[in-house]
């Protein structure tokens, strides 16, 4: 069993790698678990916020708010991922964090058009 200190470390280590990798200008992959939710964040203009991404089990890329609390609570919390990872969160089947609501896959899902 991790004892609370060495979670606390561990913690703190994954929440600088994130931040170093975006302070370092480079495409950054990250996740929160508890949410279900993986994070890109990409770098377009110095002096801008970068531009972030996000993808739900089961659900395409969109667009969200750099200043969104998802981004935020995942950097925080969350892990670093891989590209790989990243590019097929899309296709992972999930539930969303409180275990009731289905995500259904692509083919499932109702599309709203205008």
């Amino acid at each position: 069993m991790i004892t609370p200190s060495i979670k606390g470390i561990l913690k703190t280590f994954r929440t600088n790698k994130i931040l170093n990798k975006i302070a370092s200008g480079k495409i950054a992959y990250f996740e929160n678990k508890v949410e279900g939710i993986a994070f890109k964040c990409v770098h377009s203009v110095i002096g801008k916020p970068s531009r972030y991404y996000a993808k739900h089990f089961g659900r395409d890329e969109f667009e969200i708010d750099f200043d969104s609390v998802h981004v935020i609570m995942a950097v925080m919390e969350g892990n670093p991922v891989s590209k790989e990872r990243y590019d097929k969160y899309h296709l992972i089947l999930g539930n969303f964090w409180n275990g009731n609501i289905n995500i259904y896959p692509r083919e499932r899902q109702w599309v709203i058009s205008g």
